[in-house]
């Protein structure tokens, strides 16, 4: 038993692994070359097309839902308007280049360009709606508490800055979450028959309605939510209720939702909300309507795991196990220093 569900979370491990490494390459490469000046410059209008831009900006930065607050608490404070910072909140977690590398490795391509829509929507409409039913009481805002991880910058990284992200900073934002989600999906697969949910939980109102209740309070990024939505699907969960989770799950969460409260308000935060859990259970829907995808698509895409995606996976872990270690390291050296501090 504790063989078949080690093998079967290698497998969800080796799958998606060579799409996260380039994917987190990626990110490093767009950490090191945006300046956050000019991501705040460019979304710096109360106007649709700063809207636009700010969805489409938000899509392939490499921010989770805890890192994207105080950027857009940035933008939002030199006066991009609340819709330009709504769209940006909306788009930013659903996505970025490792989560759509790691979607393409474990849907499929039809999958990944339906999710980017989705967020590229979401990010939209949310915030055409906020600007338009939110003119009033464009007041100051209060501090945002930053965490010390996710602080937002002004000025663009040096190069050593850069390669710490790279090689610390990104992969110990994820590493827990991420194997905690892949061995959590493996005791899905390996415990739930195909077929567990069936009937009305799987397609219907109710698989919607379950799975956002599970959504909106729970911290999961993009990234870390994709083991769990393939769990979800190998389980009998509709494609469309496992939308409804990678779109709702990343975008809102406890702590996501009390900080949109301070930096664009509770009239505009309800908007945000209620417009994302409209369009991911509208997009859930016409996907089990309009596309006939089956489970046993996604298990064919996976019965065939080559060389390259076991050594992917290894190499994967490496680079987890050596950001721990680095840190670890750097954390021993700052005690030292603090003890013997040098007179």
């Amino acid at each position: 038993m504790f063989i078949e569900l080690a093998k079967i979370s290698w497998n969800i491990l080796a799958e998606f692994a060579p799409y996260l490494l380039i994917g987190f390459s990626i990110a490093g490469l767009l950490h090191y070359c945006i300046p956050p000046k000019l991501i705040i410059n460019q979304l710096g209008k109360s106007n649709i097309y700063s809207v636009f831009k700010a969805a489409l900006l938000g899509i392939p930065l490499p921010l989770c839902s805890c890192s994207v607050i105080p950027v857009a608490s940035s933008i939002r404070k030199i006066g991009a308007s609340r819709g330009a910072t709504i769209s940006f909140l909306s788009s930013t977690p659903q996505t970025g280049v490792d989560s759509i590398l790691a979607t393409y490795g474990l849907f499929g391509s039809v999958f990944t360009v339906i999710k980017l829509v989705v967020a590229l929507l979401c990010g939209l409409v949310s915030g055409i709606l906020v600007d338009i039913f939110c003119k009033q009481n464009e007041a100051s805002l209060p501090e945002v508490d930053n965490h010390d991880s996710h602080e937002a910058p002004t000025e663009k990284k040096s190069i050593s800055a850069s390669i710490r992200y790279f090689f610390i900073e990104l992969p110990l934002d994820l590493y827990k979450p991420l194997l905690i989600g892949i061995f959590i999906a493996g005791l899905i697969n390996n415990f739930l028959p195909s077929d567990f949910f069936t009937g009305t939980f799987s397609s219907g109102i109710v698989a919607f309605i379950g799975i956002t209740l599970i959504s909106l309070p729970l911290y999961v990024c993009a990234v870390e939510s994709l083991p769990l939505a393939f769990a979800f699907l190998s389980a009998g969960i509709s494609p469309g209720a496992v939308l409804v989770f990678l779109i709702v799950g990343p975008a809102s969460n406890s702590a996501t939702i009390l900080a949109t409260l301070k930096i664009i308000g509770k009239q505009a935060t309800i908007i945000y909300i209620a417009t994302l859990v409209v369009i991911a259970w509208s997009a859930g829907y016409l996907m089990n309507l309009f596309l006939d995808i089956e489970i046993s698509d996604f298990k064919e895409h996976h019965a065939h795991l080559s060389l390259w995606h076991h050594i992917s996976a290894t190499v994967l872990l490496a680079y987890f196990l050596n950001a721990v270690l680095c840190e670890s390291i750097f954390l021993r050296k700052k005690a030292i220093k603090k003890d013997c501090p040098i007179n």
